[in-house]
C-alpha cells in the first residue's frame, strides 16, 4: 500500500507463477510430443528413406519444437510501472484460464503423437490429425498475446 500503483501486487505475482508454472508444464508436453515424432521419423526413414510422408513429419517437429519454445517464453503478464496497458488481475485470471485451455489441446496432442500409425495409409489421418491440432494451439497461443495486450475479441 506504501507505493501507488502496486496495489494487489502479492495476488498479480501468484497469479504469475501459476501461469509459469502450467506453461511449463505444457513446454514438457510439448516436447514429448517432439520426442514421439522423432521416433516416428525415424522408423519412416529407416524402413523407407526419405519420402513425402518424412518430409512432412520433419516439418511438423520442427513447427511443433517452435510452438513449444514459444509457449516457455511466453510473457507473464508484467507490464511497467507506467505503461499505458495495466494487467490487472481479471487479465491475468483470464489468461490462465486461457493456459489451462492450450492443455487440453496438447493433452489430445500427446494421445495423438503416442498412438503412432502402423501404415503408410494411416499415417496420412496421423499426420492430418496433428496439423489440425497444431493450428488450434497456435490460435491459442496468439490469442493469448491478445489478452495479455487487452485486445479480447
Amino acid at each position: 500500500m506504501l507505493f501507488p500503483g502496486y496495489k494487489g501486487y502479492k495476488e498479480k505475482e501468484l497469479i504469475r507463477e501459476t501461469d509459469r508454472v502450467v506453461r511449463d508444464e505444457l513446454y514438457r508436453r510439448l516436447k514429448k510430443s517432439v520426442s514421439d515424432l522423432r521416433s516416428f521419423y525415424s522408423l519412416i526413414v529407416s524402413s523407407s528413406g526419405s519420402t513425402p510422408v518424412s518430409n512432412r513429419v520433419e516439418k511438423l517437429i520442427y513447427r511443433l519444437d517452435s510452438l513449444a519454445e514459444k509457449t516457455r517464453h511466453a510473457p507473464y503478464g508484467y507490464r511497467p510501472l507506467f505503461h499505458a496497458f495495466k494487467v490487472d488481475e481479471n487479465v491475468l485470471d483470464k489468461m490462465l484460464e486461457h493456459d489451462l485451455n492450450m492443455g487440453v489441446v496438447v493433452e489430445e496432442l500427446n494421445k495423438t503423437t503416442s498412438s503412432k500409425p502402423s501404415s503408410i495409409l494411416e499415417a496420412e489421418k496421423f499426420l492430418a490429425s496433428i496439423e489440425e491440432l497444431l493450428g488450434k494451439y497456435e490460435s491459442l497461443l496468439e490469442e493469448r498475446e491478445r489478452i495479455l495486450s487487452g485486445i479480447v475479441r
